[in-house]
């Protein structure tokens, strides 16, 4: 009878499994929080474009948008979506110093967008209450804020996490997870912002 047993994993390997494991187990969290997300900006958009077509006056003759402001408004955030890249690249390339040059950069890219956003709201003419296209436009471009200003909180947590960690893997699952959060937040920026300053 043989008395072989079976390799046991070095504790180096067996360690890097476990973190992939965790690491698996938080993307498909994250993938299943971005898709609810998704679904709960649908209602609004469908709302929009619903009453766009109803043949009232779209948008009422009060609404005065400044596109041009929130054009570069709306770079300043894409742009956040390649620094915060890059950030992700220091971080895999376990230079941490980088990477906080970069989430600095991230968040402050995004602080300046919802500066436009509350420059764009204390302009306004027009409330919620006004009308129909009023509660369409606060409460989707509102929604859409509180994500930003959870993002650039989410951001700030990882550059405080980039201080205690022992090593760049201790970030991953933390970097991983507010950087798919902020793309999202940025891609449905963009349709926004088609939806309400362009196609109109």
């Amino acid at each position: 009878m043989s008395n072989d047993q079976p390799p046991r994993a070095h504790p180096h390997q067996s360690s890097l499994l476990e973190h992939e494991a965790v690491l698996g187990r938080s993307q498909l969290g994250m993938l299943v929080f971005l898709a609810s997300d998704v679904m709960l900006f649908a209602p609004f958009f469908a709302a929009y474009f619903l009453l766009r077509s109803s043949g009232v006056s779209w948008p009422p003759s009060d609404v005065t948008l400044d596109v041009p402001r929130t054009a570069i408004a709306t770079a300043a955030l894409i742009a956040s979506s390649f620094t915060l890249v890059r950030a992700d690249r220091a971080i895999a390339g376990e230079d941490l110093a980088l990477a906080r040059r970069w989430l600095f950069a991230t968040i402050l890219l995004g602080s300046a967008f919802l500066t436009n956003q509350i420059v764009e709201y204390t302009s306004l003419e027009f409330r919620p209450s006004t009308h129909v296209y009023g509660s369409v436009y606060w409460l989707l471009t509102g929604l859409h804020s509180a994500h930003v200003t959870a993002g650039v909180l989410a951001l700030g947590a990882v550059v405080v996490r980039t201080f205690r960690v022992a090593t760049p893997r201790g970030l991953d699952t933390w970097a991983h997870g507010v950087s798919a959060f902020w793309h999202l937040v940025d891609a449905i920026w963009v349709a926004v912002f088609l939806t309400i300053w362009v196609v109109r």
